[in-house]
């Protein structure tokens, strides 16, 4: 083996060794999802800049990707950048809990980040009690002291033997992925993401691989052939790339085009798209009678299945998208979530990503312009129809008429109290109040008036596969839990959790669950929900009422 293979063998063992990490690391690690190499190469294409000092650009970056310096990129690289940036996340961690560390005995306990955190705040905290003079508040408002107890709850947290104090050894979990570390970014991301040069997996990209990938794309941004970038250059190869994955089949000559938008439905799918943890919607569309072909395009704001009727044999093209939702929002191929029955699926066109149409509650809009003049773009003709409200119960098309439930409850303010009386001043007829603990019934009733739309998920056209929902979501799942026995209430209207169960999808409320002794936490995600677990006290969810941590049993001496 050449001396410089010896060299950076044993760096990599010797970094792994220290790391606490197996022989096996590349086959634990997880990895996460990336952007396309090109996002990489894009970063460094810039107005007035030449071929050549762009590529000077990719080799300083392929060396600093380069974690072994061999000459090549490949696993190892992931690995050792990984283990170098498990190494720093750690060590910020423990710098981050242990600069509460007052009286320097290696620990950090509760009063110590309440102390030290209160020092650091302390031109806030008495900004907010200047503010207060003549203004009395509740402490509980005060902002500095939610932010404190919050932060002790996450440190806290990390206290892995319960014994009130977070050693050094405990501090470092603090850093772990998921808790302040790098799963996504940083130099093992960017080796990741050019181990998938040209959309397949390499085993090792080499500098002058990766310069050519580059120069690919450099030469593709620089449309005049010059090898300057221009900003025109750059200019029109972000609208091409706006644009891509976006395509829509082009209309035929005598297709009638027409655009149907919503933020909603007024009904429930009893099937979802893909995942049990999202809210599908349910709508109608009914197709009037009539000879000419007809194209449609539908943009919502919420994933939904669209049940068509009719006279579908006229659908020529259906082309369905929602807006992205969810904690991947961000991610720019994230799919649209819809489906349809009843059209044919060669009659179905799906978009790459979801971000290509905007939907719009009404016209005009801006909104609703830009989403015209896509149709138009790519459809070769401008919509004969265009249809829109914030929620729907069903379109007919051509004609653009909306049938809506929730759409004038959806205006109401909504009041409710659980005791004593209530003097409305003023016009109160959009007013409405309801007295005592939240119910799911009536929560489901006011918000989703069309109720459960049953679908068969055999007949669905989708972006994803249609599977039935092992609960409902939303307030239709916890009335399906209720009438099951699988949720009680109290007289509160707290939800007492006491058999194995599935949190409904898409909880917004402040609603409150208690998962009684001996029962397994839920599957699912809570969403707005307070969660509180008898067995250890402990409180989940940003909208349990303030309160300190439970206090911890004494250990003995």
């Amino acid at each position: 083996m050449p001396l410089f293979d010896n060299i950076r063998s044993g760096f990599l063992a010797a970094f792994f060794v220290l790391a606490g990490a197996g022989p096996a690391l590349s086959q634990q690690l997880a990895v996460a999802p990336t952007m396309a190499p090109n996002s990489q190469f894009l970063l460094r294409i810039h107005a007035s800049r030449t071929l050549e000092q762009y590529l000077q650009f990719l080799r300083s970056d392929f060396f600093s990707i380069d974690a072994d310096v061999d000459g090549q990129i490949t696993q190892r690289d992931v690995d050792l950048h990984t283990v170098m940036e498990t190494v720093q996340g750690r060590t910020s961690a423990v710098s981050h809990v242990m600069r509460y560390d007052l009286d320097g005995d290696g620990s950090v306990t509760e009063d110590e980040i309440r102390h030290g955190m209160s020092y650091d705040m302390r031109s806030q905290r008495g900004l907010a009690a200047f503010n207060k003079i003549g203004k009395p508040q509740l402490p509980s408002m005060d902002v500095s002291a939610v932010q404190i107890e919050t932060a002790i709850r996450s440190i806290m947290a990390v206290d892995a033997d319960k014994d009130g104090k977070v050693t050094v050894a405990e501090a470092a979990r603090f850093g772990v992925p998921g808790r302040g570390g790098r799963p996504e970014s940083g130099q093992a991301a960017r080796a990741r993401q050019v181990l998938t040069l040209d959309s397949g997996t390499k085993a090792a990209v080499t500098l002058a691989e990766y310069q050519a990938a580059g120069e690919l794309l450099f030469r593709n941004v620089d449309t005049d052939n010059d090898g300057i970038i221009s900003q025109q250059d750059l200019t029109g190869y972000r609208a091409r790339a706006e644009r891509a994955g976006c395509e829509m089949p082009a209309a035929s000559e005598k297709a009638k085009v027409i655009l149907l938008s919503s933020y909603r439905t007024d009904a429930l799918s009893s099937v979802t798209l893909g995942s049990q943890d999202k809210i599908v919607n349910a709508g109608r569309v009914v197709v009037e009678a009539g000879s000419e072909p007809l194209y449609v395009v539908i943009a919502t704001h919420s994933p939904t299945i669209w049940q068509f009727t009719g006279a579908v044999e006229r659908i020529e093209r259906l082309v369905m998208s929602s807006s992205p939702i969810g904690s991947n929002s961000g991610v720019a191929n994230q799919r649209s979530a819809v489906g349809a029955t009843g059209v044919p699926q060669e009659r179905v066109s799906f978009f790459a990503r979801a971000n290509c149409l905007t939907y719009f509650p009404e016209t005009p809009t801006g909104a609703s312009l830009q989403t015209v003049a896509a149709v138009h773009n790519f459809t070769g003709k401008a919509p004969e129809t265009v249809a829109a409200r914030h929620s729907v119960a069903s379109f007919k098309v051509p004609s653009g008429a909306i049938e809506t439930r929730v759409e004038q409850r959806s205006r109401s303010a909504f009041i409710r109290t659980t005791e004593g009386t209530r003097d409305n001043v003023g016009n109160t007829s959009n007013v409405m109040i309801q007295a005592g603990p939240r119910r799911a019934k009536d929560e489901m009733d006011l918000v989703w008036p069309g109720g459960v739309i049953e679908i068969d998920p055999r007949t669905v056209v989708g972006s994803a596969s249609a599977v039935a929902y092992e609960v409902l979501p939303a307030p239709a799942g916890l009335v399906q839990l209720l009438s099951a026995g699988t949720l009680t209430q109290n007289s509160l209207g707290e939800y007492i959790v006491r058999q194995k169960m599935r949190f409904p999808a898409g909880l917004q409320g402040a609603q409150t669950f208690l998962i009684m002794r001996g029962t397994p936490y839920p599957d699912g995600d809570p969403g707005h929900s307070c969660v509180i677990v008898e067995e250890t006290g402990e409180k989940k969810g940003a909208t349990c009422p303030f309160a300190l941590p439970a206090p911890q049993p004494q250990r003995e001496r």
